[in-house]
């Protein structure tokens, strides 16, 4: 099972206009600036998902304890970045408001989370830098810097970062063993999947301080400090009003394989048909059949029609959603979210129909390897479906 979350909010945070907010701005933005040779400045983007239901669903069974979480982000614009490089998202240690602001606003709107301010300038609550000492946290209690080992004990170790080169600000995150999440871009596309799981199994089953306030994107500290040229990396928002807004995939296998005494289907003329209704509510948690059988089959004596018998795709078969108009991988093939169950009735998988954005089509593919992976083929016959509230 593939599960989708949706962003609630989202900003990017310059260093160059410290106290500009872009709460509602479509596009996040990594940025690096090396200005007359001297001054170095960044952006870096602030993202909140709400994963408030996700421990109830752990704990009664509907998502697997074991379930990975990735961050998909779909790229707008790229400019002047290096072939080879690496972005990092780190667990934010401060709350923060989203404000109403846009990057080309005049004057500029700073009502909201900026590179100096996590509230707004007219508020003034700046971002809590931390001491050069790197094992005190901010405590919101006493309003003062803690030793962390009071907090959490001598067993554990977390402490709050932050980085910045001309002003200061730029946010702060958490660091503890596996709080660093990253994703290397080698002469690739700069699409986003990034491994979160250390980060959202801290906010839903963690202790102590680790609250879900949201996570930073950033470049590397190698990008941030470079002497280069100007290095843009564009981000579809959550305002965007597109079907690329930032998401977190919940992925884990909910399938099983019982065939029975079903009969396998043959690998040659091979002929598939996904049982979809036209439509289903927002709500819905729907049960996909799939039925398959030979183009041509052979000829026997039998007293009943050859297409009354079903037949079993092999284990390693597995479904892709699509959005229908653009084309755009909703769902991608994964060898552990959407593998594709058979019971006795035939193969099938299940879907959560809240993992897509309401009146919308979508269509769904189908992928059957045989003999190892060596033999692939893919059904892609116009299955189509539409989410509706």
């Amino acid at each position: 099972m593939i599960y989708t979350i949706y962003a609630q909010k989202d900003a990017t945070i310059y260093e160059r206009t410290e106290s500009l907010n872009t709460g509602t701005d479509q596009i996040l933005e990594l940025k690096h600036e090396y200005v007359n040779n001297t001054d170095i400045y960044n952006s870096r983007f602030l993202l909140k998902f709400d994963t408030s239901e996700l421990q109830s669903k752990i704990n009664s069974g509907k998502i697997s304890s074991n379930a990975k979480y990735y961050l998909s982000l779909r790229t707008a614009e790229v400019n002047e970045i290096p072939q080879e490089y690496e972005i990092y998202a780190y667990p934010v240690s401060s709350s923060w408001y989203n404000g109403t602001g846009k990057y080309f606003n005049k004057p500029i709107t700073t009502d909201g989370v900026s590179w100096k301010y996590r509230t707004s300038r007219a508020v003034g609550i700046e971002w809590d830098i931390p001491p050069a000492t790197s094992s005190y946290e901010w405590d919101n209690i006493s309003d003062s810097w803690i030793d962390s080992d009071i907090l959490f004990g001598s067993n554990i170790t977390a402490d709050v970062t932050s980085s910045y080169f001309t002003n200061e600000g730029g946010g702060t995150w958490w660091t503890w063993d596996g709080a660093e999440c990253t994703q290397s871009f080698v002469y690739q596309s700069s699409d986003v999947y990034m491994n979160v799981t250390s980060i959202v199994n801290k906010w839903i089953t963690g202790s102590g301080r680790f609250q879900n306030d949201g996570m930073i994107v950033k470049f590397s500290n190698e990008i941030e400090s470079s002497n280069q040229t100007i290095t843009s990396l564009k981000f579809f928002g959550a305002d965007s009003n597109t079907i690329y807004v930032p998401r977190i995939h919940v992925v884990w296998d909910d399938s099983t394989f019982s065939t029975g005494s079903l009969t396998p289907a043959d690998s040659d003329n091979l002929v598939l048909n996904v049982k979809l209704k036209k439509q289903y509510i927002e709500s819905e948690k729907a049960k996909i059949r799939i039925s398959c059988n030979s183009r041509y089959p052979q000829k026997t004596y039998t007293t009943q029609s050859y297409y009354t018998q079903v037949y079993y795709l092999p284990s390693s078969s597995y479904y892709e959603i699509r959005d229908a108009h653009t084309d755009e991988i909703i769902l991608p093939f994964d060898t552990i979210g959407s593998k594709i169950s058979c019971d006795s009735e035939g193969n099938y998988f299940n879907i959560w129909m809240d993992s897509f954005q309401p009146e919308r089509f979508y269509r769904v593919v189908v992928k059957v390897e045989y003999d190892g992976g060596d033999n692939v083929q893919i059904f892609d016959n116009n299955y189509y479906f539409k989410v509706v509230r």
